[in-house]
């Protein structure tokens, strides 16, 4: 009898918690970009690697998210860095966007370095940023511009600082930065946070920003073997072309890919297939909660993305 009672409790347990989990989620889902035709700029140093281009393509051919800008980042601090790297994630920007015939889409160049002066950064001022001024100062009362980081804050931390009226006005959704959910720990030891740490820091910082952060940790779980990408797109023109030449002349000899930015793009196209928590930021930094994704369903988002890159071909 007690035994058929305690297990009894057990389960009612199990379901309040399961209800809670549901329930609490819910919130962190209307919240997201998830249809609607929501709009996105994205800001990408899309000259340093290759994760990028594929993160770009698929948010492009995404019908229920419509692209408002595609702006250009700085990535100096990489080995194959060169005198102007923010002009080559432009260039490149600017042939996606050619391949894909959709050119009228704003495309500004950013800032070539990062923010300046370490403790009293001073913005690196830009088309990029001056764009995003722009946008947010459209928007009527109660809506907010997504803005999609994928590689060094520096843009959208220049916007900021140029017009911090406008922070209550952005969502930022970023790549960057490592946790560790288990020990609760957060690393700055990280690419694009290294590219504009001063940047990265303004952000976190800043109380009136919503900041949904897919951290390098995470998004490693995401990861593309070249057999998979070539399979589907050698000997494509366009696009696909392009996609596969970069992989094969920027890493001819890697059999596999993590997408970090492709998880990103993904978590904002599906938000079921991510988790989500609120957790407080580095505690050097003003302490508030930002929402960080803490687990990605990896294969469902590697399903969506050959789905949707098949249609299309």
């Amino acid at each position: 009898m007690i035994k058929r009672l305690i297990k009894r409790i057990f389960f009612i347990l199990i379901g309040i918690f399961l209800i809670y989990v549901i329930f609490s989620n819910i919130g962190f889902f209307q919240n997201m970009v998830d249809g609607n035709n929501a709009s996105i700029i994205i800001d990408a140093d899309t000259g340093n690697e290759m994760d990028d281009l594929f993160a770009i393509t698929r948010a492009l051919l995404e019908d229920d998210i419509e692209v408002i800008g595609l702006t250009s980042a700085q990535w100096f601090n990489h080995p194959d860095a060169t005198d102007s790297t923010v002009w080559v994630s432009q260039q490149l920007n600017d042939e996606i966007l050619r391949n894909l015939k959709m050119t009228h889409i704003p495309h500004p160049m950013g800032a070539n370095g990062p923010l300046r002066y370490w403790g009293n950064p001073v913005p690196n001022r830009s088309p990029a940023a001056n764009y995003i001024i722009k946008r947010a100062d459209e928007l009527p009362a109660g809506e907010k511009l997504n803005v999609v980081v994928l590689g060094a804050p520096t843009n959208l931390a220049s916007a900021l600082i140029l017009k911090p009226e406008i922070a209550g006005k952005i969502k930022c959704y970023l790549m960057g930065l490592k946790y560790d959910p288990m020990l609760r720990v957060w690393n700055k030891n990280e690419f694009n946070t290294r590219n504009d740490l001063d940047a990265m820091d303004y952000l976190l910082n800043n109380e009136q920003l919503e900041m949904w952060i897919m951290t390098a940790t995470t998004s490693a779980e995401l990861v593309f073997t070249k057999e998979e990408i070539f399979e589907v797109m050698e000997g494509k023109q366009g696009i696909w072309e392009m996609l596969v030449n970069r992989w094969k002349s920027k890493f001819p000899d890697h059999q596999e890919w993590i997408m970090w930015d492709v998880a990103i793009i993904e978590a904002i196209i599906h938000p079921d297939l991510a988790t989500v928590r609120e957790i407080y930021v580095p505690d050097e930094n003003t302490q508030r909660k930002v929402h960080v994704y803490t687990r990605i369903n990896a294969k469902s988002m590697k399903k969506d993305f050959f789905k949707t890159i098949k249609e299309y071909i």
